[in-house]
This record gives structure tokens, sequence and C-alpha cells, in this order.
């Protein structure tokens, strides 16, 4: 990400920190919630910047999926 975006990272981040995990990983960050974080902090959020996180947020349940499944395959092999 360019450094200008990196404000968007400390944000995702800080919204990650706040979420609940659910029962098979974690949950996608959801509008209220993030209107929530909005109204909390005072940031004030583009069009643009929500999709771009949500594509983030996206992509990090992604992954975390994938790696837990990748954890199940080797504990199961071992």
């Amino acid at each position: 990400m360019p450094d200008n975006g990196a404000f968007l990272w400390d944000w995702f981040w800080e919204l990650r920190q706040a979420q609940p995990p659910g029962f098979s990983g974690p949950v996608p960050i959801s509008n209220g919630e993030l209107a929530f974080w909005c109204q909390l902090t005072g940031n004030i959020i583009r069009r643009e910047e929500v999709a771009t996180m949500r594509a983030m947020d996206a992509r990090f349940c992604f992954e975390f999926e994938k790696e837990c499944e990748a954890i199940k395959v080797r504990e199961a092999s071992a």
C-alpha cells in the first residue's frame, strides 16, 4: 500500500482488534461497527476508503480461514 494510504492499515487493525471472534474464525466488520467506530473516533472515512477496508477485511478473513485449514491438515497428519 502506498505511504499515503498507511493510515488505512492503522484504521483496519484498530477495527479488527475490537472485532470479536466467530465460531469458525474472524467475523467481517459490519457497517454498523464501522459507523460506530467513525462516530467514536471522529474519523471521517470516504467511500473509496470504505471499499478498500472492506477488501482488506475480506482478504484477512479469507487468509485466516486458509491458514486454519492448513493447520488442521498438518495436525491431522502428525
